[in-house]
């Protein structure tokens, strides 16, 4: 009796081993993939905090410089999870200075932020992060404030991009993404690390300026979990001075739910 007791012991615990080692072997060959997302991570895993900070700028706005320095320091912190971006707006242009760097595109977009944040406002310096809070580009505490909370919670979704041709006239990349929903818009913005400018007319006159992550092209394109762009160049480029940053984005509730950022060498 103790030896067939002892047998069906050896057994049980053989069949209990052999159930381990299938579900084992299982998962290492894709079973059970449903609990992974698109980057092969577990699902339940949240993807890394991003913070987006795009400020509406201008050389021709004598309130701008302070808040132009202060994205510069973020720019110099080279934390690869904030991504600063300078936009150069163009209606301070008409009074008497045409900044290099100013496009009405810009203006449009700033235009297009105020009809959907609360405030319903304009103006420069203005920063907004992750496209769901806005703040006077200069006010170091409030930013610092908003940035820190944007750390601590997870990004919705991840962007990759998986590669980069520069060419003569333009650039061509190719990326990945877990964020897909009809409502996501791909941006895309080449920044140029940074510019010197002797400003020579407007209330900056006299002054020189160093503008940081200036948005020298910026697209805004359909989002699928897979796809390409293509970016122009403006004149003067050099690749070891431009970097690229890709980020996700509702139409209705302008949340920026990834980013990533590539330097070009």
């Amino acid at each position: 009796m103790r030896n067939t007791l002892w047998v069906i012991c050896r057994t049980g615990f053989g069949a209990i081993l052999l159930v381990a080692v299938f579900f084992s072997f299982a998962f290492r060959n894709g079973e059970g993939k449903e609990n992974q997302n698109a980057f092969g991570r577990p699902a339940s895993k949240a993807s890394p905090a991003i913070v987006v900070m795009e400020l509406f700028t201008s050389q021709g706005c004598s309130s701008c410089p302070p808040a132009d320095a202060l994205l510069a320091e973020y720019a110099k912190g080279n934390d690869m999870r904030i991504m600063p971006l300078s936009f150069h707006v163009d209606y301070w242009d008409r009074l008497g200075w045409t900044d290099p760097f100013s496009n009405r595109m810009y203006s449009e977009r700033q235009q297009w932020y105020s009809s959907h944040l609360p405030k319903g406002s304009v103006y420069t310096p203005q920063l907004i992060v992750n496209g769901r809070n806005e703040a006077i580009g200069s006010n170091r505490n409030t930013i610092g404030k908003l940035v820190q909370q944007e750390l601590k919670a997870a990004a919705p979704g991840e962007i990759v991009i998986d590669e980069i041709t520069v060419g003569k006239n333009m650039i061509n990349f190719h990326y990945t993404t877990n964020v897909t929903t009809q409502d996501a818009v791909l941006n895309v913005a080449l920044i140029q690390r940074e510019a010197t400018t002797q400003i020579k007319a407007g209330e900056n006159e006299g002054v020189t300026l160093t503008n940081h992550n200036i948005v020298r092209s910026f697209i805004t394109q359909p989002v699928s979990k897979e796809g390409t762009g293509i970016v122009n160049l403006p004149a003067s480029f050099k690749a070891s001075e431009y970097a690229l940053v890709l980020y996700t984005q509702g139409r209705k509730d302008i949340s920026i739910t990834a980013a990533v950022k590539r330097e070009l060498k």
